[in-house]
This record gives structure tokens, sequence and C-alpha cells, in this order.
């Protein structure tokens, strides 16, 4: 009810709560203002983490999209830093090398930002940024430490003269630059490895990048590492350090040996600080008489069913030149020409054919011009149809002669660029090899590849597929050969699975048959007939590895283990008729070791083409 003060007045109704009531309704006041403020600053920071977020991406992105127009202009110039460009314009070929530093600059500030090392570490972009950063970092480096150091040892050759008149080669160019193609070289490699240890990217516009710049480092490694090898190999292979004897032993995959065929004829070379002079061929028939040279065949690989007598036709059987070349001194050393030797040359009509590349052109007694495209096929083939056999050693031994002074007259910056990028592929696929008798030489002649081995590097595996006719005959020229290596798996421990497919054809056809004669197609005996090639196959695993799991299908044999020159291998035996297939498929494991992928090493065909597919199932890039 509504009450009177004592002046009379009324007053208004008492409606306050009581005092828990107040507290209760400020608490929940505070709490709601509370769960306002906090949701409030949440949205603001919710909406400035989004800016920050969009603003970091938009420069991500723009600094990727630099990034990436900076190294691609980088590596194009570096494209046209080619030997031949140099040698053909050398001032505007270097005039490049500023402009590409000045993008490698660019981009490797912006690779190496705050923002691309916060990046760096974020899940699922991380390893894209790494590479990123890598890249670029290598190649910034190249193009300041590395590229002037080339382009000026270059630049030094293409300024010399080398022809001195009367046959004579100023060697001292050659030797001057040494340096500076050793440091380039290193300092080359070393980057080229790194490149390729970089975590593989993910990012599709990140993996043009790297492919590219792969590529143009590959190209940049090899074009590096075959100048060293040819500015050090020339002048001690010319005579630099004192008068020099080679033999030269020309063999024919035709009839195919292990590394390489057999041995037709025998020359030599003599050469004395740059004065070179190819000496006359002498055919196998004056050196067979002398006898056997070497029987190192303690599982009797080589016994049966074709017995191998070792003498100076077998003698390439061995996959190992190192014997061979010893075996070949031998057999020198047993004849009227003996005296003293420095080394041993092996070539074929592949090298042959690249050197007439070099040289120019040739025109034999009987009239034929041979040139860098058609000769390995007329001596590997056409010759047997052309010229009658007692005329054949003589015509190729005049080539051979020719071809080789040709080579090595009135040399020139050209030539040497030339050779530099012969010697690696051709010794590689055992076209050629160069083997010292000097051990303080032998870096750079065995040591750098110019004599392979079966496989004898547990850092750099090979395959060894080789090959050895057993029926006497010229059927190797239609033994067409594919090797298909599959990466299959990597282990913990850094060993390597791949799977290998290797096959012949026999490519020869019932109408070519009829043309040819038994020297070709080889005699019908109890163990073969004409035309069909009876190989004898060594399959050799990688230094420190394994083969397992052979299958084989067509006619091959049951692949058995033996042991050659203290290397363990299977042997087996296929015979390949016109027109049909053998294959032989195994799996290999290298050693932990290996730093590079599967590589093979195999008896040579008669053309550069080594038929070799690599392919990857684990994700990373083809080799």
């Amino acid at each position: 009810m509504p009450t009177t003060d004592i002046s009379g007045n009324r007053s208004r109704t008492n409606n306050k709560p009581p005092e828990h009531m107040r507290n209760e309704f400020n608490a929940r006041k505070y709490k709601s203002h509370r769960l306002r403020n906090t949701l409030l600053i949440t949205f603001m920071v919710f909406a400035a983490l989004l800016l920050l977020a969009a603003g970091f991406g938009f420069k991500f992105y723009r600094d990727a999209m630099q990034i990436k127009n900076h190294e691609e202009v980088a590596l194009s110039y570096i494209s046209g830093l080619s030997a031949d460009n140099i040698i053909q314009d050398p001032d505007t070929a270097i005039s490049v090398i500023p402009k590409v530093q000045a993008e490698t600059s660019a981009a490797n500030r912006l690779a190496h930002s705050r923002v691309w090392d916060t990046a760096s570490v974020i899940p699922g972009i991380g390893d894209d940024v790494k590479n990123l950063q890598g890249m670029v970092e290598i190649v910034n480096s190249t193009s300041h430490d590395s590229l002037p150091v080339l382009s000026d040892t270059i630049r030094q050759l293409v300024n010399t003269a080398y022809d001195q008149g009367n046959g004579q080669i100023n060697l001292r160019p050659l030797t001057a630059a040494g340096a500076g193609f050793a440091q380039a070289d290193k300092s080359i490699q070393m980057q080229s490895e790194k490149l390729k240890s970089l975590p593989y990217p993910r990012i599709r516009q990140v993996q043009n990048v790297y492919t590219e710049a792969e590529k143009q480092f590959s190209y940049l490694a090899d074009t590096t590492s075959n100048l060293n090898r040819a500015v050090h190999v020339l002048p001690q292979l010319l005579g630099i350090q004192g008068p020099r004897s080679y033999i030269i032993v020309a063999q024919t995959p035709s009839e195919s040996r292990s590394g390489g065929g057999l041995i037709g004829s025998l020359g030599s070379m003599h050469a004395d600080n740059g004065m070179v002079k190819v000496n006359d061929f002498h055919p196998n028939t004056e050196f067979i008489r002398l006898g056997v040279i070497n029987t190192d065949d303690p599982d009797g690989i080589f016994s049966a069913p074709l017995h191998f007598g070792f003498d100076i036709r077998d003698l390439t059987a061995y996959p190992d030149f190192s014997q061979t070349a010893k075996a070949v001194n031998t057999c020198w050393q047993r004849s009227s020409y003996a005296g003293q030797i420095d080394g041993v040359i092996m070539i074929d009509p592949v090298f042959i054919q690249e050197v007439i590349k070099i040289s120019g052109n040739i025109r034999t007694s009987n009239g034929q011009i041979l040139t860098g495209e058609n000769t390995a096929q007329f001596f590997m083939n056409d010759i047997y149809k052309t010229i009658p056999v007692y005329e054949q050693d003589a015509v190729f031994a005049g080539v051979a002669k020719q071809a080789m002074n040709g080579v090595f007259s009135k040399m020139s910056t050209k030539k040497i660029m030339a050779l530099s990028k012969l010697l690696k592929p051709m010794a590689e696929q055992r076209h050629l090899y160069m083997y010292t008798f000097h051990a303080d030489e032998a870096t750079y002649f065995q040591g750098s590849g110019l004599a392979k081995e079966a496989p004898d590097n547990e850092e750099k595996p090979e395959i060894g597929i080789y090959l050895n006719q057993n029926n006497p005959s010229k059927l190797d020229w239609y033994l067409h050969r594919k090797t298909d290596i599959t990466h299959t798996s990597t282990a913990t421990d850094g060993s390597r699975t791949y799977h290998v497919k290797f096959s012949m054809t026999n490519v020869l056809t019932q109408s070519e048959m009829s043309g040819l004669t038994n020297y070709v197609l080889g005699q019908s005996s109890n163990f073969t007939s004409r035309g069909t090639a009876l190989e004898k196959m060594l399959f050799y695993p990688p230094a420190g590895g394994s083969i397992s799991n052979i299958r084989y299908k067509g006619g091959g044999w049951q692949p058995k283990r033996a042991v050659f020159n203290g290397k363990h291998l299977y042997t087996s035996l296929a015979s390949i008729p016109p027109g049909q297939t053998v294959v032989y498929e195994y799996d290999v494991t290298t050693s932990p070791k290996a730093k590079t992928d599967l590589n093979v090493d195999q008896t040579p065909m008669g053309w550069a083409d080594p038929g070799v597919t690599f392919n990857d199932l684990t994700g990373n890039n083809e080799q």
C-alpha cells in the first residue's frame, strides 16, 4: 500500500529488490559485456590475421613470380654460354655474365627475405620453398664464382695460335688453362650435386624452374668436365712431358667381345711435345702366330661353345680394359715392332666416324667417300659386301691412319672443343679407350673414365651387360639391343632397387641373308645355324650390390654364377635367330653408398645411341 510521510504527502511504493538480487543481476550484466568484448576482440584479431595472411599470401605469390622470372632469364642466358658460342663470338657470349649475375642476385634477395624464411617451415609448402631458396642460392653462387673463371679460361684458349707449322702443336696454352678449368670444374660439379640433393618440389611452377635449372646445370657441368679433361689429357697424350709412343688397337663390334669386338689390326702413334705421327697399321694375322697372350679364365667362361684362344683377336673379351691394355702390350713386345710403349689406345668404326666429322671426309683406296654419317656402317657391314676379305684390313688401316693423323694436324680451338665433347661419350660407350702406363698421368686417362672397367664404383652404380659372339661372324651389326631400367624403391640404408629389362633382337631378314656370305652369317655347325647370333652373356651387378630374380624368355640359357678377374657375375648363352628376340629381366640392388641412379655399362654397338631408357616409380624425377 502507498504510504504518507509526516508532512502528509503521498510517497511512491518501494520496489527496490533485495541486495542478493542486485548482485546476481550485476554479475550477469558483467558476464554479458565480457563475452561481447571477447567476441569482438577475437573477431578483430581474426580479421587482422586474415588481412595479414592475405598480405603475406599476396607478397609470397608476387615474390614467387618475380623469382621465377629472374631465374628463367638467368638460365636462358646460361644456356647460351656454350663453348661453341664462346668460340664463335667470345665478346658477345661473355658479355651476358653481368646480366646473369644481376638476375640471380635479385632472385636471391627475394628468396631469402623474412617472408620466405617463415614460409620454409610451413607444412605443405616448406619443401618447395626450401627447394627454390636452395636453387636460387646455387645459381647465384655459380654466376659470381664459377662462370667468370670458366669464360675467362675459354677466352684464353680462343685467342691462342696452336698450329706452329710442320705438324707442330703448341701445347703450352692448354697446360696454362688447366688451373682455371680445374677450379671451375670443381665448383660447378659441387653446385650441381647440391642442386640434385634439394627436396623435390610439388608445386608445378617450382618443378618447371627446378627442371630447367637441373638441365642447364647438367649441361654446364658436362661442358666444364669435358674441357677440364681435354686440357689435361691432350698435352700429356701429345708428349708435353717427353716423347710418348702408343699402340693403337682397331676393333670391330660387328663381332662382339665384352669390351668391344674382335681385334682386326694394330698400329702405333708417336708424339713428342706436340709433334704427332700415326704410323702404319698391321693386320691381326701378323700377331696371331705369336700365340696365346693370356689364359686368365678360371671358371672356363670362354671355353664353350666357342673356345676363345686368347691370341690377339680375343683380348677384348675382358670387360676390364686394364687387363686388355697389358695383354696387348705383351703381344706387341713379342712382335718385330717391340719397343718402349707408354700406353694403349683402342678405337672402333663409330669413333673413327666421329673423328671424320672433325677432320673431314676421307676417300678409301677403292674410291668410297667416308663421312661423319656413313663410316661406321661401311666398316661394320658394307665392307664385307663390297671389298674382298683379303683387302678389308688394309682399307680399314688406311682410313684409321688418315683419320687419326687428320684430327691432330692443324690444331685449333675449334678442334680442341670438338675433341673435348667427343672423349667422354665415346669412352663411356666403349668406342674409345685411352690407357697410360705412366702412374703420374693416369688421373686424366683411365682415372677420368677413358678406359672403362667392369663395375667397380659403389657411389656411381652401374650394371655390366657384355656380349661375346660365339658364332664366328659379323652378325652383331644386326643385333639391336634395348635396356629399360626402372627405379622401384629406396631402402632406409640408402640402397636402391631397380628392375632391369634387357632385350636383343636379330633384325636380319631372309632377303638380306641371300646376298651375304658365310663370313658375315657364320658357318652352320652343331650349336648354331647361319644368321643366328650366339652370344656368351656376362651380367655384372653394381659394385657392392646384387642381382636377383633373373628371368629370361626366347633362346636363352639358365644364368650361372661365375668369377672373372676377381669380380662376381652371372653368365648365360643366348641364341637369337633372324627375326627373333631374347629378353632377360632381373632386379638390381645397389650399395647403400650409391649417390647416383643406376647406369649401364655395355659392349658397344655399331652406333652412338646406347639404347637405354630410365623410368622411376618412386615419384622422383626420371633420369
